[in-house]
């Protein structure tokens, strides 16, 4: 654990043993009264990069890391986190993998889901703690999928507890939560008859978007929105669908180079762009002139080979993290621009790095297998974020985002 960190839940656990404190950790967020609680962050800075590692979250913001400590030693998370996400108003979730001892009071052999505020805080609905999915929705309302399959549906946090969602529960294994652009929540979900499925809630229902007959059916589907916010899939075995007034069709009628999608979106210029799976060599296409052209530019031969991720800059530069190089590359005047190359496929467990770009369009990236946050200077150099005193220093696999650059109030 990191010292910093160490010496907080110190303090915290004299606190708690001179209170009394001895009950299971919090479901909701109580009365905060110590001089300790008052110095706890209450969410996350706006604009912050927000990350977590295996021990601990924290923010980095104003050129310094701030932790998000437990109140206690007793409502801390005791097992690994893993991601970690921020809402619209400056609400912190994260998820930790299961306790192997489900007997363990408020643990579970399952992913939990906590949220902060001024502390963690276990999410649980009617003391079901095991959490499948989460999304907050865009004015900052959680929504959760219960996991073990004793609460079916979805269910949302309101101030008067938690709520089902009007015929959630009889959508079946729920897959995945997305917003529309317009803010209404999008779900993928496989009922009893198999065929995977879309669904919108609106005015208090569930809308069924697809349907058993569609050629993509038995497929898995992710889901994404066209610039012009009609509803997208890309789907597992036959490439990418769109909305378009209640008719699914392929662009232009032609069918997808790349069956298996891995990812699928619109550039700035409103290109549809897909890339199949990590493990293949599908490589990058793009949709123009009524037909699909493989993305070309001069060097190393990005756009056929295996892609692990892929997006846009602020100023419409196509990046790429590159699976088989484990590097990430830009697509400059024509030619594949190596931007990353701190770490190499023949690495001892190479793993490709995941990028972003934060709210003043710094490039910033997990490093992939070199660990830590890296940030690229306007100067062109990589810069570890913190320094050697980041609490992420060395760690593989951290998982980080961007707290909005304006909060809105809660709901």
């Amino acid at each position: 654990m990191h010292r910093g960190l160490r010496t907080a839940l110190t303090a915290l656990v004299l606190t708690s043993l001179l209170a009394g404190c001895g009950q299971a950790p919090s479901t909701s967020a109580p009365a905060h009264s110590t001089s300790q609680d008052d110095h706890l962050p209450a969410g996350a800075s706006p604009g912050a990069l927000v990350a977590c590692g295996s021990t601990e979250v924290a923010e980095y913001a104003g050129g310094k890391w701030t932790y998000f400590p437990a109140s206690s030693i007793l409502s801390a998370p005791s097992t690994v986190f893993e991601t970690v996400d921020v809402s619209s108003t400056g609400e912190v979730a994260a998820v930790t993998s299961g306790s192997p001892d489900a007997s363990t009071p408020g643990m579970s052999s399952a992913n939990m889901l906590w949220t902060y505020r001024k502390g963690w805080h276990l999410v649980s609905i009617r003391n079901d703690t095991d959490v499948q999915l989460h999304s907050f929705g865009p004015d900052g309302t959680l929504y959760v999928v219960p996991d073990d399959g004793t609460l079916p549906g979805i269910w949302k946090r309101t101030q008067s507890g938690w709520k089902q969602l009007p015929g959630s529960a009889a959508l079946g294994y729920i897959a995945s939560l997305a917003w529309s652009p317009q803010g209404v929540l999008t779900v993928v979900s496989v009922p009893q008859n198999g065929a995977t499925t879309v669904w919108q809630f609106e005015h208090g229902r569930f809308v069924p978007m697809t349907s058993d007959r569609v050629p993509f059916a038995a497929d898995s589907v992710t889901v994404g929105f066209a610039p012009n916010g009609h509803l997208a899939v890309g789907t597992s075995a036959h490439g990418v669908w769109i909305d378009e007034g209640g008719r699914w069709i392929q662009p232009g009628g032609v069918a997808c180079p790349v069956t298996d999608v891995g990812q699928f979106g619109w550039s700035p210029s409103g290109v549809l762009t897909v890339s199949g799976k990590a493990e293949s060599r599908d490589g990058l296409w793009q949709f123009s002139g009524g037909s699909w052209h493989q993305v070309q530019g001069l060097g190393p031969d990005i756009g056929a080979d295996k892609i692990y991720e892929f997006g846009w800059s602020p100023t419409g530069v196509l990046t790429v993290s590159d699976a088989t190089r484990c590097q990430i590359f830009e697509l400059v005047g024509g030619r594949w621009t190596p931007v990353w190359t701190k770490t190499h496929a023949t690495d001892q467990n190479a793993v490709p790095p995941k990028f972003a770009w934060s709210p003043t369009g710094a490039l910033v990236t997990n490093g992939g297998d070199l660990g830590g946050l890296w940030e690229l200077s306007p100067k062109g150099d990589w810069v570890q974020i913190g320094g050697a005193s980041s609490p992420f220093a060395g760690e593989v696999g951290v998982s980080f985002t961007f707290a909005p650059k304006s909060l809105v109030h809660a709901p």
